[in-house]
C-alpha cells in the first residue's frame, strides 16, 4: 500500500510543482472599450519573458467592473494575482497596494486631445492659454485621476460613472470637452462611429505627466517581481517598444501632436513615486524615448 502511495505521489508531484501561476487582468468596461487590449498584451509579454525564471502561467480575465470596483478588488485581493493599470497617485500610497516600477504606456497618455461638443468646436480655435480654457466644461470618468488634475488647474469637471455615456454626453453638448490620451482617442472614435456629432478638436493639446503603472496587492510580491523583471527584459530587447508602436502608432499619427497648441498643466499627485519614469517617456516632438 505504501509503495502504491509513493508511486502515485511520484506520478503527480511533477505536475503539482509545475502548475501554472494564475494572473488576472481587468476586462474592458464594455464591448466597445479598446483601452485594455494593450495592457493585457503587455502583461502577457512580461510573463512570456520570464518563463525561464518563474515557470508557466495562465492569464485570465476578471469580471467587468468600474475603476472604483477594480481598486477595491486590489485592496481586498479578491482575485489571484490581479494586476490593474492605473495612473500613479500619491493618494493611493499606504492602502495595501504595490506597483510595478515601469510606466507601461511610456508617457503617451500625458498628451491629451479632446472630443468637443458641436456648439463649442469653433470656439476652441481661439484658446491660447489656461484662462481661455476655463470657459469650458470637461467630462471625465468617475474616479479618474484626470478629474483632480483638471480641477487643480481651476477647470470645471463633470464626473460620469458610465464610460459609454461620456461619448454620448459630449456629442449632445452636456459638457464641452472630453479629453483623452493621444493613444486612446482614435480607437475610441472608430468604435463609437454610431454616436452622431462625436467631433474631434483640431487645435488643442494638453500635457500633464501621467505615469501609468500596473498595481497589485502587496501580498503578491512574487508576481509583482516577475512582471517587473519581464517588463525590463522586454524594454531591453526592444519587444516592448515594438508592441507599443504597433498598438499606438496609428493613433499618434492621427493625433497630429506637433501641429497643436500645447498647454501644460501640473500633476500635483506625483509625490512619493520611487523610480525615475522619465527615461521611458515618449517625446512626440522628436519621436524618441527619454529625457532629451
Amino acid at each position: 500500500m505504501y509503495r502504491l502511495l509513493f508511486l502515485t505521489l511520484c506520478l503527480f508531484l511533477p505536475s503539482i510543482l509545475m502548475a501554472a501561476t494564475r494572473f488576472t487582468y481587468i476586462s474592458p468596461e464594455s464591448e466597445r472599450d479598446p483601452r485594455m487590449t494593450y495592457d493585457r498584451e503587455l502583461l502577457r509579454l512580461a510573463l512570456d519573458k520570464t518563463r525561464d525564471m518563474f515557470g508557466d502561467y495562465e492569464l485570465v480575465p476578471a469580471p467587468i467592473m468600474t475603476k472604483d470596483r477594480a481598486r477595491l478588488s486590489l485592496q481586498f485581493n479578491s482575485f489571484t494575482n490581479l494586476f490593474v493599470m492605473d495612473s500613479y497617485s500619491s493618494r493611493r500610497n499606504g492602502k495595501g497596494l504595490a506597483y510595478v516600477r515601469f510606466p507601461i504606456h511610456l508617457g503617451i497618455v500625458s498628451y491629451r486631445i479632446c472630443f468637443v461638443s458641436p456648439k463649442q468646436q469653433a470656439a476652441m480655435a481661439g484658446v491660447t492659454d489656461l484662462d481661455g480654457l476655463r470657459r469650458f466644461t470637461f467630462g471625465q470618468g468617475k474616479g479618474w485621476l484626470d478629474v483632480e488634475i483638471l480641477r487643480h488647474a481651476g477647470l470645471k469637471v463633470v464626473e460620469v460613472v458610465s464610460y459609454e455615456m461620456l461619448f454620448k454626453m459630449v456629442a449632445r453638448g452636456r459638457f464641452d470637452l472630453l479629453c483623452r490620451g493621444a493613444s486612446e482617442l482614435r480607437s475610441e472614435q472608430l468604435t463609437h462611429k454610431d454616436v452622431a456629432n462625436l467631433l474631434v478638436d483640431d487645435h488643442l493639446l494638453l500635457y500633464y505627466p501621467l505615469p501609468r503603472l500596473f498595481y497589485t496587492n502587496m501580498a503578491n510580491g512574487d508576481a509583482l517581481k516577475r512582471v517587473e523583471v519581464g517588463l525590463h527584459r522586454a524594454w531591453q530587447d526592444g519587444s516592448l517598444q515594438a508592441l507599443w508602436r504597433h498598438s499606438f502608432g496609428p493613433a499618434i499619427a492621427f493625433a497630429g501632436l506637433k501641429q497643436r497648441r500645447m498647454l501644460r498643466l501640473e500633476n500635483p499627485f506625483l509625490e512619493g513615486i520611487n523610480f525615475d519614469y522619465l527615461p521611458y517617456f515618449y517625446n512626440p516632438m522628436t519621436d524618441r524615448f527619454g529625457k532629451d
